[in-house]
């Protein structure tokens, strides 16, 4: 646990001692204010569900920069086999980083719910669904943020490891367009069953199902697994 906590903590101050997290951040705040802010004066649609909506297509887009350097630019700069050399087991290392990334998300989101203050102003909005729609956004972005590590794991250049998560997230969230056009009826279960946006619409109106969230984090679970797979054949090179 000694370890883990070092690691977890080197992760941080790698983080956010180069410019990328904090731009990254910055961005995600910025934007996710001014599309709520548009919503809210411009369109008169005072309520959190398109908020969450948008924070989550946001997530697809910065995520992969959280996660790019996860082990990419350990290879790259040649001290990957120095990490492999820590008292860790390879699940280890994979959850230090991830519990690194999984900070990052939490501080984007918890920038953002000032929203909230302006709707609590004028209104008596109800915080259940606000608090669920929070915690599904969470979940995507860990899945995001999974999927951009065990990507990272394989590639030994950020931008390929950014630009790869960016490919397979945009897949899997519009994967189901075939199921919706009817155009492979046989595969269509299929299709639904690999799509990221199926339940979006209950986790942004703060509805958990159980099983959606159980296919989330199992997705998160199988790809943090790759990842820690990938570090035991950079053992046995």
């Amino acid at each position: 646990m000694t370890g883990f906590a070092a690691l977890y903590r080197k992760e941080l101050r790698t983080d956010f001692g180069s410019p990328v997290a904090l731009v990254v951040v910055a961005v995600f705040w910025a934007l996710s204010g001014y599309l709520f802010s548009f919503n809210l004066f411009f369109v008169s649609t005072g309520q959190m569900v398109t908020a969450f909506h948008n924070m989550t297509i946001l997530l697809i887009l910065v995520m992969p920069l959280v996660s790019m350097r996860a082990f990419a630019e350990e290879a790259r700069q040649g001290t990957l086999e120095l990490l492999l050399t820590l008292p860790l087991s390879d699940a280890a290392l994979v959850a230090a980083k991830y519990a690194a990334g999984l900070t990052v998300l939490a501080l984007m989101l918890a920038g953002t719910t000032a929203a909230v203050l302006p709707l609590a102003w004028y209104g008596q909005p109800d915080y259940g669904p606000i608090l669920g729609g929070y915690i599904g956004v969470f979940l995507y972005g860990a899945l995001f943020l999974a999927i951009g590590i065990a990507v990272s794991s394989a590639c030994t250049n950020q931008i390929v490891a950014a630009s790869a998560t960016w490919g397979i997230l945009v897949l899997l969230w519009f994967i189901d367009y075939p199921a919706a056009l009817d155009a492979f009826p046989a595969l269509s279960p299929f299709f639904q069953a690999l799509s990221l946006s199926a339940q979006h619409v209950d986790f942004i109106r703060g509805v958990l199902p159980g099983p959606a969230v159980l296919t989330l984090a199992s997705v998160a679970v199988l790809a943090l697994m790759i990842a820690a797979v990938n570090l035991k054949r950079w053992r046995l090179r």
